[in-house]
């Protein structure tokens, strides 16, 4: 089955980490949504991370309705949702 990363953006917490975990879908990494500074502050990161996990799928749609699926009934503190190639 082929391998899809699905990219979300908010909050995640330890459970919600735990319950992706234990869907078998694995947290790639994370980074921060917009990033803003100047040279006397340096970088300062701001907004909401946008993560991304890898999950084995028949499509992308069936990608996305895993991971929303591994979260609930948290999905709505997540905007952002796609899926493409990993």
């Amino acid at each position: 089955m082929p391998t899809f990363a699905v990219r979300f953006k908010g909050l995640m917490t330890g459970q919600e980490r735990e319950r992706l975990a234990a869907a078998g879908i694995r947290l790639e990494g994370s980074r921060s949504s917009m990033v803003a500074g100047n040279s006397e502050t340096g970088t300062v990161r701001t907004g909401r991370p946008i993560y991304t996990v890898a999950v084995e799928a028949g499509s992308e749609d069936e990608a996305l309705a895993k991971v929303r699926e591994a979260i609930e009934p948290d999905t709505s503190n997540f905007s952002g949702w796609e899926a493409g190639g990993l």
